[in-house]
């Protein structure tokens, strides 16, 4: 479409103030953000930028949701691909079914108070690896959303092992169920570093000039 503005130097420097003084988003997300406003200004705004971005207010706001939405989202879908190519992949099922088995082992022999500490020291030694272990610096966390929600899915397997000692002391009882349940919150710790690791390593090449 033929633009009705050609947006100046001047209304460039307030856009990029205006996005700093509201912090919409990471350095990734105002990028994009920035790209379309200036489109959608020069084709549709009136030549006021102030006034323009006043009445787009609140769709940069629903912008920037949804993009963390959808990141979000994408991980987690990731995540629950990863882990059930356990199940899935020849090569990975073999070693699916021997932790199973142990994990199994472990429930069957271990008393209660012994196995619950085993359950809480595994899955959190998981836990605590994907969040201080795999180098990913707290400023480039700032930088990029993608970077922010990278590990947010080992939430999961983490509230698995945060519930009172009451309810898993009752879980325990059920030595079955409770291996299923230990086990999940293993494959989905597994698969959600697996799924970090993969996305670190494409963010900090694709986005290495904003990491730099």
């Amino acid at each position: 479409m033929e633009k009705k503005h050609e947006i100046t130097a001047k209304q460039l420097a307030f856009l990029d103030r205006f996005l700093k003084n509201h912090n919409f988003g990471s350095e990734d997300d105002k990028i994009e953000l920035k790209d379309h406003i200036i489109s959608d200004f020069e084709i549709n705004g009136n030549g006021n930028l102030s006034q323009y971005l006043s009445e787009e207010l609140s769709f940069i706001k629903k912008f920037i949701g949804n993009k963390l939405r959808a990141i979000h989202k994408s991980y987690r879908r990731k995540t629950i691909d990863e882990a059930l190519s356990f199940f899935t992949s020849i090569k990975k099922l073999p070693i699916t079914v021997a932790v199973f088995l142990i994990i199994y082992f472990l429930t069957m022999n271990l008393n209660g108070t012994i196995l619950i500490v085993s359950f809480f020291i595994s899955v959190l030694s998981f836990f605590i690896y994907s969040q201080f272990f795999l180098n990913i610096k707290k400023k480039d966390r700032k930088k990029l959303d993608r970077i922010e929600y990278l590990g947010q899915e080992m939430w999961l397997p983490y509230l698995m092992i945060m519930f009172p000692l009451g309810f898993l002391e009752d879980i325990v009882i059920n030595k079955y169920f409770f291996t299923v349940y230990w086990f999940v919150a293993i494959a989905y710790s597994v698969a959600a570093i697996i799924v970090m690791k993969k996305e670190k390593a494409i963010i900090y090449e694709k986005y290495k000039h904003l990491l730099s």
